[in-house]
């Protein structure tokens, strides 16, 4: 079994390696499921749009790193929260981009099982 922060790098992994059907089986497909992402209309609420989200998410990106600054992954009973700042390197939908990636995120462990009941995505604006 593996513990919360494992199941978070985990999610990083999976992102990478372009693989939608492992962070799918991550969600938690409850009606309380939240993912809030960096753009305007990336907000999922509910188990329905999960598959979708993610298999667009995949198809949409290229050439994917993550270069972690922090992570912090606290773990109580079946409840465990993350923090994370990284750099993201990526194509996204033919463009180049690189960016500071900050996340916050809620986990239920449901039979010894650790999945995300909540994401929120933001990216760091750079100082001026």
């Amino acid at each position: 079994m593996q513990n919360a922060c494992d199941t978070v790098k985990a999610y990083f992994d999976a992102l990478i390696a372009r693989d939608a059907e492992t962070l799918i089986a991550m969600m938690l497909p409850v009606a309380h499921y939240v993912k809030i992402g960096t753009d305007a209309d990336e907000v999922i609420e509910g188990r329905d749009g999960i598959a979708a989200y993610y298999q667009s998410h995949i198809a949409s990106t290229e050439d994917f790193s993550i270069t972690v600054i922090n992570l912090d992954v606290q773990e109580r009973d079946s409840v465990a929260w993350f923090y994370t700042r990284q750099m993201w390197k990526l194509k996204w939908q033919g463009e180049e981009e690189e960016f500071e990636m900050r996340m916050t995120g809620v986990l239920e462990k449901i039979d010894q099982t650790w999945k995300f009941a909540q994401i929120h995505a933001s990216i760091g604006v750079p100082k001026s």
